[in-house]
């Protein structure tokens, strides 16, 4: 069985982590994203995957090559213009001539694709769903199932735009099974909507629909707010990141060639990347992400950020609920909190970002 991996979109509301790269190379603690959806599938026996682009195509080619270092096969759909998640599978339709899996690309989740592959052949349905119940719907459109008389995996009967107000609902983990009889509901050319247009127009004409019940975990890492929770639930055991080690008994994961000195202190859960340096004196914790080659200096303190690589943060700064991004170099003394920076961004010596007046 093929797999589709769906990652168009310019991801604008990452940014500015964002202006320099796709989202599927967004690190997620120190790997790009796309590898925590290689890895599941790749359990589930599925290694031939597509990956379906239209923003910064180079970068992610040169980032993933043929797969071969990741143990999948990868071929490259790169669109013309933007075509939609409909658009993209249109866009690839000569490539599935049985049915295949199709995965949105900020979909994080630990998703078991065998079971829902198997839902999918029980009910011999033209689509599936992967379903989560959320306590909160209103940033999701939401999805009504209902369960069959003869058993069996419950079938979707409506699709409903976002919630006018919060409240509980079953939401799409962005995970699903198509029959090829799925390109009979997508226009001969141009965009369109998998979960706008194609999706209700299979329930309006009655075809099988399937849901597929997930209760284990799901977020999207599409906005700033749930990336940064997502690292906490990966620092927490919420979800296992593969390739990233294993915590100490602090609850801190450091990698075999990070250098730590022993006057510094590290609280869990955090990591420490590969090649990273902490000096002493240093407080790194809880919840701090160092990456690949940061450097931090003495008597700084890192607490609840994200640092991307090759990041430096000098002698007695202050870094607090912020992500900055690669290169980005924080002044002697200098205190950040709460702030999100692109891309070798640069913080003067002894400055406070944000400024608070007396």
């Amino acid at each position: 069985m093929k797999a589709v991996i769906l990652i168009g979109g310019k991801a604008l509301r990452l940014r500015p982590l964002t202006f320099r790269r796709p989202k599927a190379i967004v690190p997620l603690l120190t790997r790009p994203f796309l590898v925590t959806q290689f890895e599941l599938l790749r359990k589930a026996g599925i290694t031939d995957i597509v990956l379906c682009l239209a923003s910064l195509p180079r970068r992610i080619e040169a980032t993933f090559g043929d797969g071969n270092a990741f143990g999948v096969s990868l071929r490259y759909s790169v669109e013309p213009k933007p075509l939609g998640t409909g658009g993209a599978i249109g866009h690839v339709k000569s490539l599935l001539s049985e049915p295949f899996v199709c995965l949105n690309g900020d979909a994080l989740t630990d998703l078991d694709f065998r079971a829902l592959v198997g839902s999918h052949e029980s009910a011999r349905a033209t689509l599936t769903l992967a379903l989560t119940q959320v306590a909160d719907a209103s940033p999701y459109g939401v999805v009504e199932a209902e369960d069959l008389p003869t058993g069996g995996p419950p079938r979707v009967v409506r699709f409903t735009e976002k919630p006018d107000s919060p409240g509980p609902g079953k939401i799409s983990v962005g995970a699903y099974v198509m029959d090829p009889a799925i390109f009979e509901f997508l226009p001969g050319k141009g965009a369109s909507s998998l979960e706008h247009e194609v999706f209700p127009a299979v329930v309006a004409a009655g075809r099988p629909v399937a849901a597929h019940r997930h209760a284990g975990y799901f977020t999207d890492i599409g906005v700033i707010s749930r990336y940064r929770q997502a690292h906490r639930d990966a620092l927490d055991g919420k979800i296992r990141i593969p390739g990233v080690g294993r915590p100490n008994p602090g609850g801190v994961i450091v990698d075999e060639t990070a250098s730590v000195h022993p006057g510094a202190r590290l609280i869990g859960p955090s990591l420490v990347g590969p090649e990273t340096q902490v000096r002493e004196g240093a407080e790194i914790g809880p919840y701090a992400v160092l990456g690949r080659r940061v450097r931090v200096e003495a008597n700084a303190r890192i607490r609840d950020s994200i640092l991307w690589a090759h990041t430096r943060i000098s002698e007695d700064a202050t870094v607090t609920e912020a992500i900055l991004g690669v290169s980005s170099f924080i002044g002697p003394g200098a205190s950040l909190s709460g702030a999100v920076l692109g891309d070798k961004s640069t913080v003067a010596a002894h400055s406070t970002v944000p400024w608070l007046k007396n």
